[in-house]
């Protein structure tokens, strides 16, 4: 059906769909940079899934760094 309609007459539709389009993918930056200062600006956003993981890894190497002196 919709690809029998004219292209005059799917003009208002397709137009409505590119804006909330437009909308949604702000929405979701802004999601993403939610809490993060200047992240939306820079386009970095970092999971919270890397973060422990991050944290992980420096606290393995504080105590392989602790076992090293004894």
């Amino acid at each position: 059906m919709w690809n029998n309609t004219a292209a005059d007459d799917k003009q208002p539709y397709e137009q409505k769909a590119a804006k909330l389009k437009e909308k949604h993918e702000k929405d979701v930056a802004a999601y993403r940079a939610k809490g993060k200062p200047n992240a939306a600006k820079n386009g970095v956003v970092m999971s919270e899934k890397s973060k422990k993981n991050k944290r992980r890894m420096k606290m393995k190497k504080e105590r392989r760094g602790r076992q090293r002196r004894r």
